[in-house]
């Protein structure tokens, strides 16, 4: 193309003399970019594009392009008037208040200041210890599956199946000898019907059917009643507690600060918001309210 090969050749003898003949260092059709504000533009290129348009004349030219056509399209929306187009003129303006109420919010939030919550995350230890600190009662188990799952299984049966397996256990059968007869979990069959995790209350990796029978038995080596799950019928042995215990504060720190951090940071925030809101020197006209509000009334509901 004529005029991109033009482009090119002067481009590269503009930057290869290190030339400076204008304030904007490239313009088209009157709108340009000054040294600062293309060397601004660049920084948030990827690192892609940094080094495409740093290694390839023809890359650099597209991606020029790109960013003047963006400032071309952008001076384009500045012409726009609320007597032209008033609802696309103002929709316009709600969208860059809320861009630049955004960059005003997160200057303040990168500048903001978080004092050293050492000696406070030092207290909160020894007055919330259960919330940050401790480490909760868990439980191992061993389990013998009855799969049922619909419409392919007759529910009544495979109840009684299991009852009637966890009545032989309770009656001193070998539990290790029923998982290998019974058991239709293949990933703990072979393992003696071990189920391997640690499970605590609450936790999310395993069925809360099943957790909830493992910390109903009352003691190692017992069993649960059986337990009905979305994959079937389980019978439950209890196989070790670990009894709940506390992190060391080194241990517990970090979370600590981080979870007080967090905190300052909100209320910073919300404190800054509050300075912008209505204040009580505010001027509100009641009858423009009305005149805008009305049409949004609910029946019944009465003026303000």
């Amino acid at each position: 193309m004529k005029i991109r090969n033009a482009f090119l050749a002067i481009f590269g003898a503009f930057w290869a003399a290190g030339a400076c003949v204008a304030q904007n260092v490239i313009e088209d059709d009157g709108v340009g970019m000054s040294l600062q504000e293309l060397e601004i533009l660049v920084q948030y290129w990827t690192p892609a594009m940094q080094q495409a348009a740093a290694n390839d004349l023809g890359d650099r030219f597209e991606l020029l392009s790109m960013g003047l056509a963006n400032k071309k399209l952008a001076e384009e929306a500045k012409k726009l008037t609320p007597e032209e187009d008033p609802e696309r003129y103002w929709k316009n303006q709600f969208i860059l208040r809320n861009i630049e109420r955004k960059s005003v919010v997160n200057h303040f939030m990168d500048n903001l200041q978080v004092p050293d919550m050492s000696e406070l995350a030092q207290e909160m230890y020894l007055t919330a210890k259960d919330k940050y600190a401790l480490i909760p009662e868990s439980r191992k188990s061993s389990h013998i599956l009855f799969r049922c799952t619909p419409p392919d299984c007759n529910f009544v049966e495979k109840k009684a199946l299991a009852d009637k397996v966890l009545a032989e256990l309770q009656a001193g059968a070998v539990f290790a000898s029923l998982v290998e007869q019974y058991s239709e979990d293949p990933g703990s069959k072979d393992k003696e019907g071990v189920f391997d995790l640690w499970l605590s209350k609450g936790m999310k990796e395993a069925d809360g059917r099943y957790v909830q029978g493992v910390f109903e038995i009352n003691a190692v080596g017992e069993y649960s009643a059986t337990v009905e799950s979305p994959f079937g019928f389980h019978i439950i042995r209890l196989d070790a507690i670990r009894e709940k215990s506390y992190k060391s504060f080194e241990e517990a720190r970090p979370e600590i600060v981080d979870a007080l951090e967090v905190e300052y940071k909100t209320l910073a925030a919300k404190e800054f918001d509050a300075k912008y809101r209505l204040s009580e020197d505010a001027f509100i006209d009641g009858d423009a309210m009305e005149q805008i509000f009305s049409k949004y009334r609910t029946e019944g509901a009465p003026e303000q």
